[in-house]
């Protein structure tokens, strides 16, 4: 658990990867929630707490490269920039348009709608994104083999 919430130290690009796949499982699961259960689709804004389990082992992989944990905001504003532009197309290509007056009553309905809508393609372009950004980063920061300034090397 120390691996996903304590930012300090280094963490291998294989405990890295680990991490990373139970991340984005997590995050799937919470991102499908208005599929399986339509009550639910405000749920999956819980995924919002991943952000911070992924900042940590950013940290820390950038840490086992000699690197400050500062670069993870480059990667984090790459991955929302990619994010933020796949969803605003996959918004216009699968969810239901909203009316131009929307019922007050109704509004749920609607959002509720549009959440389900772009539930599993949106999904798909998260793993899609997340895995990309997760494996190739990763493969190409090299480990430190002796010990830095963050830590002892990793095993």
């Amino acid at each position: 658990m120390d691996t996903l919430l304590n930012p300090m130290g280094r963490i291998s690009p294989t405990a890295f990867r680990n991490a990373a796949m139970i991340l984005i499982t997590l995050g799937a699961c919470l991102s499908l929630l208005p599929l399986a259960l339509p009550a639910l689709a405000l749920w999956s804004f819980a995924s919002l707490l991943l952000l911070y389990p992924w900042a940590v082992i950013w940290v820390k992989r950038f840490h086992d490269a000699c690197k400050s944990g500062k670069w993870f905001l480059a990667v984090f504003a790459a991955w929302l920039t990619v994010g933020s532009t796949a969803s605003y197309f996959i918004s216009a290509k699968f969810a239901p348009a909203m009316p131009a007056k929307p019922n007050p009553a109704e509004i749920w309905r609607l959002m509720a709608a549009r959440m389900q809508a772009v539930a599993l393609p949106g999904t798909v372009a998260s793993v899609t994104i997340a895995l990309a950004f997760a494996l190739i980063i990763n493969e190409e920061l090299k480990s430190d083999p002796a010990e830095n300034a963050y830590g002892a090397a990793c095993r």
